[in-house]
């Protein structure tokens, strides 16, 4: 990274300088350089976006970067891909990247810094310009739509009053068990997260095995998501997407989300979906072959394998469903017929 300087005069407008990361106890940030292209490769805005080129950025404090902030572009066009984890969030992404005007921002940093700051009192200052700094497109952008780490969501009710349209993606309890079980890494990930997905959510039944805490962290996110779309201030601004539906049929599934996003597919949707390959790549790695058959015996397979702990967390599902008279969301355990 170059030596500090002054940050560019159009920073506040252009996503030509992402906000990298930032350290509140340090009061330090990064500034990169992108292009379009930095964004449409990225799979995560993080470490992981730097190892094709060298790239230059600065490194400011939290007052130069609000006085760099000038006039920054409205929050209402900043939208958001939530998701459970691990459901096809990185494909839905990258199939909106292929609707004209959008740019996809997908998992960047300062968002879970946030996440995992909630409470804290020194990073409660970032959050405004974080958000406003998320806002910023190129001249062709008419959208900016966020797909943020699963674990943000626990702060989304501090995110949408002040920016755009939501959806939730998710997969069926069945599938996203034996998703999760079949890797000790997922499995931390997620159970490493618990204290900020279970804070100031409805109280439910005690969970031991691997296969109940998952379950419990899956129906935390579908009842804190039903709680934030029963919010009349948020009302018509949120909706929800199953997987399967996108996998069943990708292009009208893609072309229904563009539009609740404001934005509409070109003429040509389904031929630019075939063409750009991503049904068959593996979302995270283009160069890695993965289609629909791949992650279907990939999926059969685990489920197998893990059967015990599928069934453990579909056990506690059920009982929890029950005793919070939450009867509705058991059509959401397994996959439809």
């Amino acid at each position: 990274m170059t030596p500090p300087r002054r940050l560019p005069p159009d920073f506040s407008r252009s996503a030509a300088y992402p906000l990298f990361a930032f350290d509140p106890a340090e009061n330090r940030a990064w500034v990169l350089h992108f292009d379009a292209d930095d964004y449409l490769r990225a799979s995560f805005l993080d470490q992981r976006s730097l190892g094709r080129r060298d790239i230059s950025g600065w490194t400011v404090d939290r007052a130069e970067l609000e006085a760099a902030l000038v006039s920054p572009p409205p929050l209402r066009e900043v939208h958001w891909l939530f998701h459970i984890g691990h459901c096809g969030s990185s494909l839905v992404s990258r199939l909106l990247d292929l609707v004209p005007g959008v740019l996809g921002l997908r998992e960047p940093l300062p968002l879970l810094v946030l996440a995992h700051g909630r409470e804290d009192p020194a990073v409660a200052p970032w959050e405004a310009s974080v958000l406003a700094l998320l806002a910023r497109g190129f001249v062709d952008t008419r959208a900016v739509i966020v797909k943020p780490t699963s674990v943000v969501t626990t702060i989304a009710d501090r995110l949408l009053p002040h920016t755009g349209r939501a959806c939730l993606l998710w997969v069926d309890l069945h599938t996203w068990l034996a998703t999760m079980l079949r890797d000790a890494q997922l499995i931390e990930g997620v159970l490493s997260t618990e204290p900020l997905r279970l804070a100031h959510q409805p109280s439910l039944p005690p969970a031991d095995s691997d296969g109940a805490r998952l379950a419990r962290a899956w129906l935390i996110e579908q009842l804190r998501w039903r709680s934030l779309a029963n919010d009349p201030a948020l009302a018509g601004r949120l909706v929800d997407l199953d997987f399967a539906a996108v996998l069943r049929d990708p292009a009208p599934a893609i072309a229904w989300l563009a539009s609740h996003y404001g934005m509409a597919v070109p003429d040509d949707w389904a031929q630019r979906i075939k063409a750009s390959e991503l049904l068959s790549r593996y979302a995270k790695d283009g160069d890695a072959h993965f289609d629909a058959n791949a992650r279907r015996r990939e999926l059969a397979a685990a489920a197998a394998e893990h059967a015990d702990g599928i069934a453990d967390g579909m056990r506690w599902a059920q009982l929890a469903l029950e005793s919070i008279e939450s009867a509705d969301l058991a059509a959401r355990l397994r996959p439809r017929a």
